[in-house]
């Protein structure tokens, strides 16, 4: 008799692939210096639907090919929970390690065309809020709640589409 896999080891799973592909991909970025805003954010949105969608069509194969809403949604949710948390505590260590990229990254935001304002009477107040907004605590924590956000917007997709009730007569 085959044993059967549950939605949660299957979260687990993916979970882990998630957060080590994300934490690669950022790291890399990191390392490299680079900064994409535009292009990462959608080679980070594929990397999140990709995972969601193995996920779900592992989850599926395994069981009859039968998926339910809620399992799915529940799957994705797990997923992004575990891979978000990979991927905070793998950036915090490295921006511990490596504290010259926070300085990179205020440097390219102050030079950026949406850098803070030529005003130079709050030059004080912008400076305290950059160095808020680039700390690793911050930068962890928010890496963490956008990974919940992710799995919450495409885990609604990807569940709705991929979904495959059992026939009910």
């Amino acid at each position: 008799m085959e044993e059967q896999v549950t939605g949660r080891q299957i979260g687990i799973k993916y979970g882990v692939i998630f957060g080590l592909i994300s934490a690669l991909y950022t790291l890399a970025m990191a390392m490299a210096r680079i900064q994409l805003p535009f292009v990462g954010m959608f080679i980070q949105w594929a990397i999140v639907i990709g995972v969601f969608v193995f996920a779900c069509k592992e989850y599926k194969a395994n069981n009859g090919n039968i998926m339910s809403f809620g399992k799915g949604f529940g799957i994705i949710m797990v997923a992004s929970l575990i891979g978000g948390l990979i991927r905070s505590v793998a950036s915090y260590v490295y921006f511990i390690v490596d504290p010259a990229y926070l300085d990179f990254m205020k440097e390219a935001q102050q030079n950026s065309p949406f850098g803070p304002p030529p005003d130079q009477g709050n030059a004080a107040n912008v400076e305290g809020m950059m160095a808020f907004f680039t700390s690793p605590e911050f930068i962890a924590i928010m890496s963490f709640l956008m990974a919940i956000f992710a799995g919450l917007i495409f885990g609604l997709i990807v569940s709705a589409i991929m979904k495959n009730e059992e026939d009910e007569f």
